[in-house]
C-alpha cells in the first residue's frame, strides 16, 4: 500500500471510529436524560381528575387502595439444567480458540 493510500485510509477509519464513538455517547447521555427525567415526573404527578363518578367515597377508597395477594398465594420458579449443559460463553470461546490456534476444550 502506497503512503498516499495508507493515509487516506488512516482518515477514513479514524472517521468512523469518531462517528462510532459520538452515537454511542450521545445515546448513553440521551438515555440517561429520559431515565431521570421519567423518574422525575412519577414522583411529581398528582391525580388531578375532572370527573366526578356517583360513587361514595368508601368505595372509590377501596378500589384505590393496594392490596396484599391472597394468602397463600406465592410464585415458584423452577429451573431445568440439561446434563451436558454448555454455556454459549464457553462454545463461543472454544470457536475463538480453534481459528487463533489456542488449545480448544479441556473435554
Amino acid at each position: 500500500m502506497r503512503p498516499d493510500q495508507a493515509s487516506a485510509w488512516y482518515r477514513r477509519m479514524s472517521t468512523v471510529y469518531a462517528l462510532g464513538t459520538w452515537t454511542v455517547l450521545g445515546a448513553l447521555i440521551f438515555s440517561g436524560r429520559k431515565k431521570s427525567k421519567s423518574l422525575g415526573d412519577e414522583v411529581g404527578q398528582k391525580d388531578v381528575s375532572t370527573y366526578e363518578s356517583p360513587e361514595s367515597s368508601d368505595e372509590l377508597a377501596l378500589r384505590n387502595e393496594v392490596t396484599e395477594p391472597p394468602k397463600g398465594f406465592y410464585v415458584e420458579t423452577i429451573v431445568t439444567y440439561k446434563e451436558d449443559f454448555v454455556p454459549i460463553t464457553d462454545k463461543i470461546i472454544n470457536y475463538w480458540k480453534s481459528w487463533t490456534g489456542g488449545p480448544g476444550p479441556e473435554s
